[in-house]
Protein backbone atom coordinates (compact mmCIF):
# COMPACT_ATOMS: atom_id res chain seq x y z
CA UNK A 1 0.00 0.00 0.00
CA UNK A 2 1.53 3.37 -0.90
CA UNK A 3 2.44 5.75 1.97
CA UNK A 4 0.46 8.45 2.70
CA UNK A 5 1.70 11.98 2.72
CA UNK A 6 2.83 13.64 6.24
CA UNK A 7 0.05 16.06 7.83
CA UNK A 8 0.38 19.25 6.26
CA UNK A 9 -1.53 22.49 7.62
CA UNK A 10 -5.26 22.41 6.16
CA UNK A 11 -6.64 24.55 4.16
CA UNK A 12 -10.31 25.49 5.27
CA UNK A 13 -13.37 26.79 4.04
CA UNK A 14 -16.76 27.33 5.97
CA UNK A 15 -18.21 30.39 7.99
CA UNK A 16 -15.83 30.93 9.58
CA UNK A 17 -11.95 31.50 9.33
CA UNK A 18 -9.62 30.03 12.44
CA UNK A 19 -8.28 32.93 13.33
CA UNK A 20 -12.05 34.70 14.24
CA UNK A 21 -12.77 32.30 17.08
CA UNK A 22 -8.73 32.58 18.58
CA UNK A 23 -6.62 29.18 18.96
CA UNK A 24 -6.22 30.24 22.27
CA UNK A 25 -9.82 29.41 22.93
CA UNK A 26 -10.30 26.77 21.00
CA UNK A 27 -7.70 25.01 23.29
CA UNK A 28 -9.52 25.86 26.36
CA UNK A 29 -12.40 24.59 24.94
CA UNK A 30 -11.07 21.24 23.88
CA UNK A 31 -9.46 20.56 27.04
CA UNK A 32 -13.35 21.95 28.71
CA UNK A 33 -15.15 18.68 26.36
CA UNK A 34 -12.47 16.53 27.63
CA UNK A 35 -13.30 17.21 31.04
CA UNK A 36 -17.05 16.47 30.47
CA UNK A 37 -16.34 12.98 28.18
CA UNK A 38 -15.54 10.65 31.50
CA UNK A 39 -17.86 11.23 34.68
CA UNK A 40 -20.44 9.80 33.43
CA UNK A 41 -18.64 6.55 33.57
CA UNK A 42 -16.47 6.84 36.37
CA UNK A 43 -19.51 8.27 38.42
CA UNK A 44 -21.39 5.01 37.54
CA UNK A 45 -17.88 3.10 38.00
CA UNK A 46 -17.72 3.84 41.78
CA UNK A 47 -21.21 3.18 42.71
CA UNK A 48 -22.05 0.31 40.18
CA UNK A 49 -22.30 -2.17 43.19
CA UNK A 50 -25.10 0.17 44.65
CA UNK A 51 -27.06 0.63 41.37
CA UNK A 52 -26.59 -2.86 40.91
CA UNK A 53 -27.87 -3.86 44.39
CA UNK A 54 -30.71 -1.51 44.18
CA UNK A 55 -32.01 -2.29 40.59
CA UNK A 56 -31.58 -5.78 41.08
CA UNK A 57 -28.98 -6.40 38.50
CA UNK A 58 -26.68 -9.64 37.68
CA UNK A 59 -23.02 -8.98 37.25
CA UNK A 60 -23.16 -9.69 33.73
CA UNK A 61 -26.02 -7.20 33.27
CA UNK A 62 -24.31 -4.47 35.52
CA UNK A 63 -21.33 -4.82 33.47
CA UNK A 64 -23.58 -4.56 30.21
CA UNK A 65 -24.89 -1.13 31.48
CA UNK A 66 -21.22 -0.01 32.21
CA UNK A 67 -20.69 -0.97 28.80
CA UNK A 68 -23.40 0.99 27.07
CA UNK A 69 -21.57 4.41 26.65
CA UNK A 70 -18.65 2.33 24.94
CA UNK A 71 -21.09 0.45 22.41
CA UNK A 72 -22.36 3.87 21.58
CA UNK A 73 -18.71 5.07 21.23
CA UNK A 74 -18.09 2.45 18.89
CA UNK A 75 -20.92 3.22 16.78
CA UNK A 76 -21.56 6.31 16.38
CA UNK A 77 -17.85 6.44 15.50
CA UNK A 78 -18.39 4.52 12.31
CA UNK A 79 -20.98 7.04 11.41
CA UNK A 80 -18.17 9.77 12.32
CA UNK A 81 -18.20 10.55 8.86
CA UNK A 82 -22.02 12.07 8.97
CA UNK A 83 -20.76 14.14 11.71
CA UNK A 84 -17.83 15.57 10.40
CA UNK A 85 -19.94 16.53 6.76
CA UNK A 86 -23.31 17.37 7.71
CA UNK A 87 -23.04 18.78 11.62
CA UNK A 88 -19.09 19.81 10.88
CA UNK A 89 -17.10 20.10 14.62
CA UNK A 90 -18.64 23.24 16.00
CA UNK A 91 -22.34 22.53 16.00
CA UNK A 92 -21.58 18.85 15.97
CA UNK A 93 -19.79 19.41 19.77
CA UNK A 94 -22.50 21.44 21.18
CA UNK A 95 -24.62 18.54 20.41
CA UNK A 96 -21.99 15.87 21.90
CA UNK A 97 -22.51 17.79 24.87
CA UNK A 98 -25.67 18.64 25.46
CA UNK A 99 -26.34 14.72 25.27
CA UNK A 100 -24.28 14.45 27.40
CA UNK A 101 -25.75 16.65 29.82
CA UNK A 102 -29.00 14.92 29.10
CA UNK A 103 -27.70 11.42 29.36
CA UNK A 104 -26.19 12.50 33.19
CA UNK A 105 -29.58 14.47 33.83
CA UNK A 106 -32.28 11.23 32.78
CA UNK A 107 -29.84 9.19 35.49
CA UNK A 108 -31.43 11.69 38.09
CA UNK A 109 -34.55 9.67 37.37
CA UNK A 110 -33.35 6.27 37.25
CA UNK A 111 -35.68 4.63 39.24
CA UNK A 112 -35.65 1.43 37.17
CA UNK A 113 -33.06 -0.34 34.89
CA UNK A 114 -34.65 0.51 32.20
CA UNK A 115 -34.35 4.38 32.54
CA UNK A 116 -31.01 4.07 33.36
CA UNK A 117 -29.88 2.08 30.75
CA UNK A 118 -31.94 4.99 28.12
CA UNK A 119 -30.19 7.22 30.04
CA UNK A 120 -26.61 5.79 29.99
CA UNK A 121 -27.14 4.91 25.75
CA UNK A 122 -28.05 8.47 25.36
CA UNK A 123 -25.01 10.19 27.81
CA UNK A 124 -22.85 7.07 25.50
CA UNK A 125 -23.86 8.65 22.53
CA UNK A 126 -22.85 12.15 23.41
CA UNK A 127 -19.22 10.55 24.66
CA UNK A 128 -19.19 8.92 21.36
CA UNK A 129 -19.56 12.29 19.22
CA UNK A 130 -16.97 14.03 21.17
CA UNK A 131 -14.42 11.46 21.04
CA UNK A 132 -14.86 11.13 17.02
CA UNK A 133 -14.78 15.22 16.30
CA UNK A 134 -12.36 16.40 18.81
CA UNK A 135 -9.82 14.53 16.47
CA UNK A 136 -10.85 16.37 13.54
CA UNK A 137 -10.42 20.14 15.87
CA UNK A 138 -6.78 19.40 16.47
CA UNK A 139 -5.86 18.32 12.91
CA UNK A 140 -7.49 21.25 11.29
CA UNK A 141 -6.01 23.87 14.17
CA UNK A 142 -3.22 22.45 15.53
CA UNK A 143 -1.39 20.07 12.84
CA UNK A 144 1.95 20.57 13.71
CA UNK A 145 0.93 19.83 17.57
CA UNK A 146 -0.97 16.75 17.22
CA UNK A 147 0.58 14.71 19.73
CA UNK A 148 0.52 17.70 22.20
CA UNK A 149 -2.97 18.47 22.02
CA UNK A 150 -4.09 14.72 22.34
CA UNK A 151 -2.34 14.50 25.21
CA UNK A 152 -3.76 17.36 26.65
CA UNK A 153 -7.61 16.47 25.70
CA UNK A 154 -6.69 12.61 27.04
CA UNK A 155 -5.32 14.67 30.37
CA UNK A 156 -8.27 16.48 30.40
CA UNK A 157 -10.18 13.31 30.35
CA UNK A 158 -8.27 11.60 32.65
CA UNK A 159 -9.07 14.30 35.04
CA UNK A 160 -12.96 14.75 34.72
CA UNK A 161 -12.57 11.05 35.01
CA UNK A 162 -10.57 11.34 38.82
CA UNK A 163 -13.07 14.20 39.49
CA UNK A 164 -16.47 11.83 39.26
CA UNK A 165 -14.39 9.12 40.74
CA UNK A 166 -13.33 11.47 43.40
CA UNK A 167 -16.93 13.70 43.83
CA UNK A 168 -19.43 10.34 43.24
CA UNK A 169 -18.94 8.53 47.00
CA UNK A 170 -18.90 12.36 48.18
CA UNK A 171 -22.17 13.47 46.46
CA UNK A 172 -23.70 9.95 47.58
CA UNK A 173 -23.24 10.74 51.17
CA UNK A 174 -23.93 14.38 51.10
CA UNK A 175 -27.51 12.74 49.31
CA UNK A 176 -28.32 10.41 52.57
CA UNK A 177 -26.90 7.83 49.84
CA UNK A 178 -29.06 8.49 47.06
CA UNK A 179 -26.70 7.43 43.46
CA UNK A 180 -29.03 8.73 41.48
CA UNK A 181 -28.31 12.49 42.84
CA UNK A 182 -24.48 11.81 42.80
CA UNK A 183 -24.71 10.89 39.06
CA UNK A 184 -27.18 12.99 37.59
CA UNK A 185 -25.40 16.22 39.11
CA UNK A 186 -22.65 15.65 36.74
CA UNK A 187 -25.52 17.42 33.88
CA UNK A 188 -24.32 20.85 35.29
CA UNK A 189 -20.59 21.23 34.09
CA UNK A 190 -21.81 19.06 30.58
CA UNK A 191 -24.72 21.70 30.03
CA UNK A 192 -22.05 24.52 30.64
CA UNK A 193 -19.33 23.26 27.95
CA UNK A 194 -22.11 23.11 25.62
CA UNK A 195 -23.19 26.82 25.67
CA UNK A 196 -19.77 27.71 25.97
CA UNK A 197 -18.25 25.68 22.97
CA UNK A 198 -17.88 27.26 19.71
CA UNK A 199 -20.38 26.49 17.08
CA UNK A 200 -18.73 28.89 14.13
CA UNK A 201 -15.72 26.64 13.89
CA UNK A 202 -14.44 25.95 9.74
CA UNK A 203 -15.42 23.37 8.09
CA UNK A 204 -12.75 21.40 6.84
CA UNK A 205 -11.97 20.76 3.44
CA UNK A 206 -11.84 17.23 2.18
CA UNK A 207 -12.87 14.54 0.05
CA UNK A 208 -16.34 12.51 0.88
CA UNK A 209 -15.73 12.70 4.94
CA UNK A 210 -18.32 9.70 5.22
CA UNK A 211 -16.11 6.96 3.21
CA UNK A 212 -14.31 5.49 5.80
CA UNK A 213 -11.44 3.53 4.99
CA UNK A 214 -12.44 -0.12 5.03
CA UNK A 215 -9.98 -1.48 3.07
CA UNK A 216 -7.09 -0.31 4.59
CA UNK A 217 -5.66 -3.54 6.68
CA UNK A 218 -3.42 -0.49 8.73
CA UNK A 219 -6.67 0.59 9.80
CA UNK A 220 -7.91 -2.36 11.35
CA UNK A 221 -4.64 -2.78 13.17
CA UNK A 222 -4.78 0.06 14.51
CA UNK A 223 -8.57 -0.31 15.36
CA UNK A 224 -7.04 -3.97 17.31
CA UNK A 225 -4.58 -2.19 19.24
CA UNK A 226 -6.38 0.55 20.37
CA UNK A 227 -9.24 -1.91 21.20
CA UNK A 228 -7.50 -4.74 22.90
CA UNK A 229 -6.33 -1.62 25.22
CA UNK A 230 -9.74 -0.19 25.58
CA UNK A 231 -10.85 -3.93 27.45
CA UNK A 232 -8.56 -3.21 30.36
CA UNK A 233 -9.45 0.39 30.64
CA UNK A 234 -13.16 0.16 30.08
CA UNK A 235 -13.14 -2.69 32.51
CA UNK A 236 -10.90 -1.26 35.03
CA UNK A 237 -13.55 2.00 34.88
CA UNK A 238 -16.42 -0.25 35.42
CA UNK A 239 -14.67 -2.78 38.20
CA UNK A 240 -11.93 -1.64 39.95
CA UNK A 241 -14.30 -0.71 43.09
CA UNK A 242 -16.14 -3.56 43.16
CA UNK A 243 -13.23 -6.02 42.78
CA UNK A 244 -11.43 -3.99 45.12
CA UNK A 245 -14.82 -4.15 48.02
CA UNK A 246 -14.97 -7.52 47.24
CA UNK A 247 -11.24 -7.90 48.81
CA UNK A 248 -12.71 -6.29 51.90
CA UNK A 249 -12.63 -2.79 51.60
CA UNK A 250 -14.88 -0.25 51.99
CA UNK A 251 -16.90 1.72 48.98
CA UNK A 252 -14.73 4.96 49.83
CA UNK A 253 -10.98 2.90 49.62
CA UNK A 254 -12.44 1.68 46.66
CA UNK A 255 -13.16 4.73 45.49
CA UNK A 256 -9.92 5.98 46.27
CA UNK A 257 -8.48 3.58 44.64
CA UNK A 258 -10.15 4.73 41.43
CA UNK A 259 -8.92 8.11 41.87
CA UNK A 260 -5.14 7.21 42.56
CA UNK A 261 -5.67 5.07 38.85
CA UNK A 262 -7.18 8.15 37.47
CA UNK A 263 -4.40 10.13 38.89
CA UNK A 264 -1.90 8.25 37.51
CA UNK A 265 -3.19 8.67 34.09
CA UNK A 266 -3.14 12.29 34.59
CA UNK A 267 0.33 12.42 35.27
CA UNK A 268 1.56 10.31 32.57
CA UNK A 269 -0.84 11.87 29.95
CA UNK A 270 1.18 15.30 30.87
CA UNK A 271 4.64 13.54 30.54
CA UNK A 272 4.73 10.83 28.13
CA UNK A 273 3.04 12.39 24.95
CA UNK A 274 5.59 15.68 24.90
CA UNK A 275 8.69 13.30 25.39
CA UNK A 276 7.44 10.91 22.58
CA UNK A 277 6.97 13.80 20.70
CA UNK A 278 10.66 13.90 19.94
CA UNK A 279 10.46 10.83 17.38
CA UNK A 280 8.22 10.07 14.80
CA UNK A 281 8.16 6.08 15.99
CA UNK A 282 6.01 5.64 19.03
CA UNK A 283 7.14 2.04 19.45
CA UNK A 284 9.40 2.53 22.26
CA UNK A 285 7.20 4.36 24.29
CA UNK A 286 3.83 2.37 23.68
CA UNK A 287 5.82 -0.73 24.41
CA UNK A 288 7.46 0.71 28.04
CA UNK A 289 3.73 2.08 28.92
CA UNK A 290 2.23 -0.90 27.87
CA UNK A 291 4.32 -3.01 30.04
CA UNK A 292 3.78 -0.98 32.92
CA UNK A 293 -0.03 -1.60 32.49
CA UNK A 294 0.48 -5.18 31.95
CA UNK A 295 2.87 -4.85 35.29
CA UNK A 296 -0.33 -3.09 37.67
CA UNK A 297 -2.93 -5.33 36.29
CA UNK A 298 -1.07 -8.69 36.93
CA UNK A 299 -0.22 -6.74 40.50
CA UNK A 300 -3.97 -6.24 40.83
CA UNK A 301 -4.67 -9.49 40.59
CA UNK A 302 -2.23 -11.59 42.28
CA UNK A 303 -1.62 -8.95 45.48
CA UNK A 304 -4.24 -7.01 45.62
CA UNK A 305 -4.03 -6.32 49.24
CA UNK A 306 -0.45 -4.88 50.37
CA UNK A 307 0.05 -3.24 46.95
CA UNK A 308 -3.11 -2.18 45.62
CA UNK A 309 -2.28 1.60 45.50
CA UNK A 310 1.15 0.60 43.97
CA UNK A 311 -0.19 -1.52 41.53
CA UNK A 312 -3.08 1.33 40.98
CA UNK A 313 -0.37 3.80 40.26
CA UNK A 314 1.54 1.62 38.03
CA UNK A 315 -1.55 0.69 36.04
CA UNK A 316 -2.99 4.36 35.63
CA UNK A 317 1.08 5.57 34.14
CA UNK A 318 0.69 2.75 31.52
CA UNK A 319 -2.62 3.32 30.47
CA UNK A 320 -2.57 7.42 31.28
CA UNK A 321 0.95 7.12 28.74
CA UNK A 322 -0.24 4.71 25.87
CA UNK A 323 -4.07 6.00 25.07
CA UNK A 324 -3.08 9.67 24.08
CA UNK A 325 0.08 7.49 21.64
CA UNK A 326 -2.49 5.12 20.51
CA UNK A 327 -5.18 8.00 19.51
CA UNK A 328 -2.17 9.98 17.90
CA UNK A 329 -1.51 7.13 15.74
CA UNK A 330 -4.63 8.16 13.22
CA UNK A 331 -3.22 11.06 12.96
CA UNK A 332 0.25 10.29 11.98
CA UNK A 333 -0.96 8.38 9.17
CA UNK A 334 -3.13 11.18 7.95
CA UNK A 335 -2.66 13.87 5.46
CA UNK A 336 -5.88 16.26 5.66
CA UNK A 337 -7.99 17.25 8.85
CA UNK A 338 -11.09 14.90 7.17
CA UNK A 339 -8.52 12.22 6.56
CA UNK A 340 -7.51 12.05 9.85
CA UNK A 341 -11.75 12.33 11.17
CA UNK A 342 -12.30 9.76 8.78
CA UNK A 343 -9.19 7.44 9.73
CA UNK A 344 -9.91 8.13 13.69
CA UNK A 345 -13.68 7.12 13.27
CA UNK A 346 -12.97 3.87 11.74
CA UNK A 347 -10.24 3.00 14.51
CA UNK A 348 -12.34 4.68 17.26
CA UNK A 349 -15.40 2.92 16.32
CA UNK A 350 -14.15 -0.62 15.92
CA UNK A 351 -11.89 0.01 18.93
CA UNK A 352 -14.28 0.84 21.05
CA UNK A 353 -17.26 -1.59 19.87
CA UNK A 354 -14.07 -4.01 21.58
CA UNK A 355 -13.35 -2.59 24.42
CA UNK A 356 -17.55 -2.60 25.25
CA UNK A 357 -16.79 -6.13 25.62
CA UNK A 358 -14.80 -5.74 28.24
CA UNK A 359 -17.05 -4.56 31.22
CA UNK A 360 -19.82 -7.41 30.10
CA UNK A 361 -17.16 -10.22 29.61
CA UNK A 362 -15.47 -9.43 33.12
CA UNK A 363 -18.85 -9.46 34.57
CA UNK A 364 -19.98 -12.93 33.00
CA UNK A 365 -16.19 -14.24 34.26
CA UNK A 366 -17.13 -12.76 37.45
CA UNK A 367 -20.51 -14.63 37.66
CA UNK A 368 -19.12 -17.72 36.30
CA UNK A 369 -15.59 -17.99 37.87
CA UNK A 370 -14.89 -15.19 40.20
CA UNK A 371 -12.66 -12.63 39.61
CA UNK A 372 -9.62 -14.28 39.16
CA UNK A 373 -10.49 -15.28 35.62
CA UNK A 374 -11.98 -11.60 35.48
CA UNK A 375 -8.13 -10.23 35.96
CA UNK A 376 -7.10 -12.68 33.52
CA UNK A 377 -8.72 -11.63 30.91
CA UNK A 378 -7.82 -8.24 31.55
CA UNK A 379 -3.98 -9.37 31.44
CA UNK A 380 -4.35 -11.47 27.96
CA UNK A 381 -6.25 -7.86 26.29
CA UNK A 382 -3.07 -5.85 27.40
CA UNK A 383 -0.43 -8.52 26.55
CA UNK A 384 -2.43 -8.47 22.27
CA UNK A 385 -1.87 -4.43 22.50
CA UNK A 386 1.42 -4.87 23.56
CA UNK A 387 2.43 -7.23 21.06
CA UNK A 388 0.37 -5.25 18.27
CA UNK A 389 1.79 -1.90 19.60
CA UNK A 390 5.66 -3.14 17.63
CA UNK A 391 3.95 -3.49 14.39
CA UNK A 392 3.53 0.50 13.90
CA UNK A 393 6.45 1.97 12.28
CA UNK A 394 6.57 5.32 11.41
CA UNK A 395 5.43 6.84 8.35
CA UNK A 396 7.87 8.53 5.96
CA UNK A 397 8.03 11.52 5.45
CA UNK A 398 8.19 10.65 1.52
CA UNK A 399 4.55 10.67 0.56
CA UNK A 400 5.88 8.28 -2.70
CA UNK A 401 7.94 6.10 -0.64
CA UNK A 402 6.52 3.05 0.05
CA UNK A 403 5.02 2.20 3.53
CA UNK A 404 7.62 -0.81 5.05
CA UNK A 405 4.95 -3.24 7.09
Amino acid sequence: MAAEPSPAAPSVAGPASPASVGLGWIAVMIAVAGLNLRPLLTSLGVSLEAVRLDLGLSSAAAGLLAAVPTFCMGAVALVGGWLIGRLGSGVGLRVALLLVAAGCAARWAGLTPTVMFAATLVGGLGIACGQVLIPVVIKQYFPDRAALMMGMFTTAMNLGAALGAAATPALMDGAGGDWRLALGIWAVPALVAALLWPVNLARPRGDDARALPWRDARAWRMALFLGSGSIAYMSLLAWLVPFYVAQGHSQAQGAALLTVFTGAQIAAALLVPPLAGFSRDRRPALAVTLLLLMVGVAGLWWSPEPGGVLWAVIAGVGLGGSFPLALTLPLDYSATPTEAGRLSALVQGLAMLMGALGPLVFGVLRDGFGFSAAMLFLLLAVAVSFLLGLTFRPPPLNPFEEDAR
